[in-house]
């Protein structure tokens, strides 16, 4: 019998720091066969990381390592050069990351930066090392590969950079591949595309795959076993069927239940939180008023823009009402993100305009009037880039009170430590700087920033995609504890249509740049739909397979016309669909789509 590809026994790491050595993982042990995929998880701080870089050999200097073993391809390779080592990585065992640009380098070509990968570990040359790169790019389904290995990272979208990270990965055929939250902020049509990736190379080339997520239906999706980390140990493992069914550890059940099911809303309940988690309130949150007893709280008016040459929005027009959470759904480079800057006003739109409660509204924030800056706030993806590390955070937050509510320092501070209490920290929390938070205490102190002027619409962008599930729930639950409390208006932003679906009372889909469906949440789910709706759900859908996948996650195949943007996607089109970009049509009480084949869903 052949060893495994990978054999871990009894690892545990510890890191060294003014206050003595920190455990970090206490005895792990697991192993992986050839062509096997195995999935770890866990929360943030869970020890996955740790495990996965002293695989790599990529611990920092003030990390110490003990191990009864830990061998590759029946080698021992905690003993290794620096020298061997260098061979292994990119040879025989890859690496692939969470944030897709961050691994490129600006300023290299993707076909010069896999082609560097190729040539320093095989005797080729530079020609060959081009069709070599642009096969790779096939392989992980880009399409015209000849022309996007001419293009640099910024001009392909978070996906597209994401296939290109994997094929330089995968450039040398490596017996394994360590994968640490390899999707965490890719829509749900390209987190299928790449799980058909992945099945692509265990099949095609027997790759052995690491999988390291907090995303618990991506493992179950594409990972044989699993391993449950907490706390630096591994507290449960099997089959991944048999552990996400029929869970055995306390753990793993709550980080189960923390997962909003898709056919679950806030109406229908709280979602649990586990017991690392502050409790609050219990109970479903209650339906938005009427629509005649609310306020139009935003319009957006024939909004269209473009940079360069390259449109991304045409003639959005769209109606959100006062109290209500608007769900905005699409794939990378749809839009969204552009049109709720434009929203906040730190982005110009090309064309059209934007009224708040009624008003029109200057373009840009700092040309607004103070109350319309302060009604107006958002909360982004990452609060690492949104929190000043320089700050302590009681500092941050009283910028708003002071600048916005126009509050005294004594009244700013009392008030940050009521807004801290809301977010579930703890007053002492003001004293401390980013750095020392967690990542889901420091999206709830951005939370708490954003609210601190008490504003009337909350832009939230991908506000928990880089959450454990635990800390997302908590962090959902809050938003809604709060907008029940004072009425706000959210624009949601989200790729993982569970959590949409859990909070929106109504959604819209964007495709290039085109609203191509409206309505109610009941109404987007349930059906009619447009194709393109249709393929996102599928591509959430615990029934994903191959099929849909590669319908899904090919946005960068489409090419323009004169008709629906949609068509060259489409199952569904006709050579008609091609000639005419058709309009948003009422399909059922308040529920919209475009598309010339409404009638035949």
């Amino acid at each position: 019998m052949s060893p495994s590809v990978l054999n871990v026994e009894k690892l545990s790491i510890a890191y060294g720091g003014k206050r003595g050595w920190q455990s970090a993982v206490n005895g792990v042990s697991l192993a992986i066969d050839q062509g096997e995929a195995l999935g770890l998880v866990g929360e943030s701080g869970s020890g996955k990381s740790s495990v996965a870089m002293a695989i790599l050999r990529y611990l920092p200097a003030n990390a110490r390592v003990a191990a009864s073993a830990l061998e590759f391809q029946g080698r021992e390779i905690s003993g290794l050069s620096g020298e061997e080592l260098r061979g292994l990585r990119g040879d025989r065992i890859a690496a692939v990351y969470q944030h897709p640009g961050a691994a490129l380098s600006p300023a290299m070509t993707i076909g010069r930066q896999i082609g560097e990968t190729i040539m320093r570990h095989r005797p080729v040359r530079h020609e060959e090392a081009r069709w070599r790169s642009a096969e790779l790019l096939r392989r992980v389904r880009v399409a015209n590969p000849e022309r996007v290995l001419d293009l640099y990272p910024h001009e392909l979208s978070g996906g597209m950079q994401q296939r290109a990270n994997i094929a330089i990965a995968i450039a040398l055929d490596p017996a394994l591949l360590v994968l640490d939250e390899p999707t965490t902020a890719l829509d749900a049509s390209v987190q299928s595309e790449v799980i058909a990736i992945l099945d692509d190379l265990r099949r095609d080339h027997k790759t052995s795959i690491l999988l390291i997520s907090h995303d618990i239906d991506l493992i179950r999706r594409s990972c044989d076993r699993v391993a449950v980390m907490q706390s630096g140990a591994v507290v449960e493992s099997g089959g991944a069927a048999d552990v996400f069914e029929n869970p055995a550890h306390a753990y793993t059940k709550a980080l189960i239940a923390s997962i909003p099911a898709l056919n679950f809303t806030k109406r229908d309940g709280r979602l649990a939180e586990t017991v690392t988690t502050v409790r609050g309130r219990t109970g479903t949150i209650p339906a938005p008023a009427a629509p005649r007893d609310r306020q139009v709280a935003i319009a957006c008016k024939n909004i269209s823009h473009s940079f360069g040459d390259q449109a991304v929005l045409h003639k959005v027009e769209l109606r959100i009402e006062q109290g209500e959470t608007f769900g905005l759904i699409g794939e990378s480079g749809s839009g969204k993100s552009t049109l709720a800057r434009i929203v906040t006003g730190l982005q110009t739109p090309s064309q059209g305009s934007v009224e708040l409660f009624g008003r029109t509204v200057a373009p840009r924030a700092e040309k607004r009037a103070p109350g319309e800056r302060r009604d107006v706030q958002m909360v982004f993806q990452s609060p690492d880039r949104t929190l000043n590390p320089r700050h302590r955070i009681g500092r941050i937050i009283s910028r708003p009170l002071r600048r916005l509510a126009g509050l005294g320092r004594s009244d700013a501070k009392n008030r940050v430590a009521e807004l801290l209490r809301s977010v579930r920290l703890a007053d002492t929390t003001a004293e401390q700087k980013p750095r020392s938070l967690s990542g889901g205490q420091r999206q709830r102190a951005a939370i708490a920033r954003a609210f601190a002027g008490a504003p009337k619409v909350v832009v939230l962008d991908e506000p928990t995609s880089a959450l454990d599930v635990s800390v997302q729930a908590t962090v959902l639950n809050l938003l809604n504890d709060l907008q029940r409390d004072r009425n706000t208006t959210y624009l949601f932003i989200g790729h993982d249509l569970r959590v949409v679906r859990y909070m929106a009372d109504r959604i819209g889909v964007l495709y290039r740049g085109r609203l191509v469906e409206t309505g109610t949440s009941e109404q987007v789910f349930r059906g009619p739909n447009h194709p393109y709706t249709k393929q996102l759900l599928a591509a959430s859908s615990d029934e994903t397979g191959p099929e849909i996948a590669a319908q899904a996650g090919t946005a960068a195949d489409a090419l323009p016309n004169k008709g629906c943007a949609f068509a060259d996607r489409c199952p569904m089109a006709l050579a008609d669909c091609r000639n005419a970009e058709p309009a948003l049509r009422p399909y059922g009480d308040g529920h919209l789509i475009a598309c010339w084949r409404t009638g035949e869903f």
